[in-house]
């Protein structure tokens, strides 16, 4: 491994390091996809920082490599945007239309399995290169059908808790692939519930009850033989107090995996707005799953879940002290927190650029209150928030603060 100074172009206070840094006796600095926190870092950084160059570009080949593979199977992801510079919004949004283009061809299709596979593998390169950009994704994606939407949101998540824990590559890489494929018996069904305001009819009681097994079935009909990603599909209801479903199993009885997508499908579902019910605020959404999942849950598991996602994910919107409407960009090691970006005050029009707000630095700053996302007056543009990255980019410039 040859090390190499590093640019200063290269590295922004709030914004993930594309590389992993090192000192010049080999010990890592800072892991690749964490963000830079303070300008004091960043000064150290640029002192007695040091990266690989040659893995640098190998790894953004690689992304790109794998990205381009969707595109040629499926014809949908932005290829010219995906060879020139990551875009995590329109990759992920590629991914899930990918999804929807699998999930429409009939048993047994040969390209099933490949096609979930590097679906799932893009999803995780994308929670690698910027977990934040991720994360936002998550909860400000509404081009989407809600099916294909809720689907990709739990495999983000999925792979973000399983990365937090260190969990086996591959087992990690069929846990997503389970996130993907765990409603693919009701992918239909989803929809009109999304839009139901009407109690349940028995026969969709009926499917709903059926799916995690009809799911499995319908993956072994397409060749799926992976044992973590067909337990995952079947267990994903289960709870560990064993009032869960198909099967009522207990305890150790429920793979990891499964727990996994449960606790993150119920957490998804919360965040999301039904036709019935407003979306709950993500730290409203980790109260009630610290409140009511514990029996169902590995308690170890919602505390990643929370240490995942934050106090303030980034996408959320929260009222800042001196009445600006914010929309949370980053987080840093402090959860209370985070890089945000004002949008508008109260009674002002908009902001004609977001400006960046640093909610640790002062009072005026300071995080007060939550915000409902459908009472803010801007439409974001998540390419000036997240803008895209490759590694070796030039960042782009912040929007003034």
């Amino acid at each position: 491994m040859k090390l190499a100074r590093i640019r200063a172009d290269l590295l922004q206070v709030g914004t993930p390091v594309p590389f992993d840094i090192y000192t010049s006796a080999g010990r890592l600095l800072l892991r690749r996809g964490h963000p830079v926190e303070t300008e004091l870092q960043l000064e150290r950084l640029l002192q007695v920082g040091l990266y690989d160059p040659d893995y640098a570009q190998a790894h953004a080949a690689r992304a790109i490599g794998r990205s381009d593979r969707v595109v040629a199977e499926f014809s949908r992801l932005p290829s010219q945007q995906v060879r020139n510079r990551v875009s995590i919004f329109e990759t992920l949004v590629s991914a899930a239309q990918a999804l929807d283009d699998l999930r429409s061809l009939e048993p047994p299709a040969a390209q099933f399995e490949p096609g979930i596979r590097s679906t799932a593998a893009t999803i995780r390169e994308c929670c690698s290169l910027d977990s934040d950009a991720a994360l936002a994704q998550l909860l400000l994606s509404e081009s989407l059908r809600y099916s294909l939407r809720h689907s990709t949101n739990v495999a983000i998540l999925t792979s973000l808790l399983l990365s937090r824990l260190r969990h086996d590559p591959a087992r990690a890489e069929s846990a997503i692939a389970a996130s993907l494929t765990m409603n693919l018996s009701i992918f239909d069904l989803q929809d009109t519930l999304h839009r139901q305001q009407e109690p349940l009819a028995s026969d969709q009681r009926t499917a709903l009850a059926l799916h995690p097994g009809q799911s499995a079935k319908v993956l072994r009909d397409f060749g799926i033989q992976d044992p973590v990603w067909l337990q995952a599909v079947e267990q994903h209801h289960e709870a560990r107090d064993g009032s869960g479903y198909p099967a009522g199993l207990k305890e150790a009885a429920i793979c990891m995996e499964a727990q996994v997508v449960s606790l993150v499908d119920r957490y998804c579902v919360l965040v999301s707005q039904r036709a019935y019910r407003p979306a709950l605020s993500p730290r409203r959404a980790i109260k009630e799953l610290n409140e009511h999942a514990a029996k169902a849950i590995e308690p170890v598991l919602i505390g990643a879940l929370i240490a995942s996602v934050g106090l303030f994910p980034p996408g959320a919107y929260v009222r800042l002290a001196n009445g600006e409407t914010a929309i949370v960009v980053r987080r840093l090691l402090d959860p209370k927190h985070p890089v945000v970006y004002a949008l508008h005050q109260d009674t002002t029009a908009p902001y004609e650029t977001p400006r960046k707000r640093l909610t640790g630095s002062q009072r005026d700053y300071e995080i007060v209150a939550d915000v409902k996302p459908e009472t803010v007056r801007v439409k974001i543009d998540p390419a000036v928030l997240w803008p895209p990255s490759a590694v070796g980019d030039t960042p782009p410039a912040n929007p003034p603060a």
